[in-house]
């Protein structure tokens, strides 16, 4: 305790789009305790997410190696790090076995986390404060949020207390200005941008690259439209297969060289469509409209919880996911798309 505050450790160590989704636990934790030390642990790559956000005092960063044996060594450190820094709350949003770990090693006497089956390799043997999920069907922000008030209780019902919808990715000025001199030089304003994000890194996650062409000529065929294709580092080629495709010319977004230029490049534009990805869930954070194709994994869990937002979902039973994905054609998604920005 520092003057009567607790020091409280959130871990969720990746990916991109989770950390996106434990930021409302973090504001719902601030608002709790707003004398409090709040840190997080997070790995390398996600960390932009987090950097110089209000609500957190330090980020505690995992970065690791290529090498097995390295990387090993590097994450006892991390631990040790971690145990040295005295945490009174450890809160283990990730639930896999090398949170697990974490937990274990950090000699927090309060850690919490979640019950079988939220929890999974094991992970709940490392925690002494376990949260049983009452259905199996909350989207992950209700979860997060629900394990906030498991760690504040008494303070009424921070799912009910606070919107879920007030959650940003920090991005400094001079960030904000380099994406608008990019909008201000490339688009006339007059049209709606529309951030089109085909690469994936999971297969059952990727829309055909083919029908990302067809929405977008389909997009700039209809005269209200720009399309801006985005993607990330060591994804053009994906970009790359869906230009040769297409019979219209679609701005291709520069490289973003942060997570927070792209936080900042799909805030500026006015609807974004895309797979179940991380870009999906910082474009949703950042108030922007979102279309999005679903394959393997369920929406009711994983659609981001910011309206408006439109799924495209195939439930034909019995077919295989690529399948699936290919029977939500590139109509269906252009139609969404007009759909949200009537709304917007």
């Amino acid at each position: 305790m520092i003057n009567g505050a607790p020091r409280i450790l959130i871990v969720r160590l990746s990916a991109i789009g989770d950390v996106v989704r434990v930021l409302p636990a973090l504001h719902a934790l601030r608002e709790a305790h707003p004398n409090a030390q709040i840190d997080w642990a997070v790995e390398h790559k996600a960390a932009a997410i987090l950097e110089d956000h209000p609500a957190l005092d330090r980020l505690l960063v995992f970065k690791r190696p290529q090498a097995v044996k390295a990387a090993a060594r590097a994450f006892w450190r991390f631990c040790r790090d971690v145990r040295t820094s005295r945490y009174d709350v450890l809160i283990d949003f990730h639930g896999i076995f090398k949170s697990g770990l974490i937990s274990a090693y950090s000699a927090v006497p309060d850690r919490y986390g979640f019950a079988r089956p939220r929890a999974q390799e094991l992970s709940h043997l490392f925690t002494n404060h376990k949260l049983k999920l009452p259905s199996p069907d909350f989207n992950r922000v209700e979860e997060n949020l629900l394990l906030c008030e498991a760690v504040c209780p008494g303070r009424g019902s921070l799912c009910r207390r606070r919107s879920p919808l007030d959650v940003a990715i920090y991005v400094p000025p001079e960030i904000e200005d380099e994406v608008n001199a990019f909008f201000e030089d490339t688009f006339d304003g007059g049209k709606r941008v529309v951030a089109v994000h085909a690469p994936v890194d999971r297969p059952e996650k990727q829309w055909p690259l083919d029908h990302f062409a067809e929405l977008a000529d389909l997009l700039l065929a209809d005269g209200r439209f720009e399309v801006m294709l985005t993607w990330g580092t060591g994804q053009f080629a994906a970009v790359r297969k869906v230009l040769d495709k297409v019979r219209r010319h679609p701005v291709v977004a520069p490289e973003m060289p942060t997570l927070k230029h792209y936080a900042c490049l799909v805030h500026r534009a006015d609807l974004y469509f895309g797979g179940d990805t991380g870009p999906m869930h910082i474009a949703a954070a950042m108030g922007t409209p979102v279309a999005a194709v679903f394959g393997g994994s369920d929406p009711a869990k994983h659609a981001p919880y910011r309206r408006p937002c439109e799924i495209l979902r195939d439930e034909t039973p019995g077919l295989a996911v690529e399948e699936r994905l290919r029977r939500v054609t590139p109509e269906m998604a252009y139609e969404a798309c007009v759909r949200l920005a009537g709304s917007a």
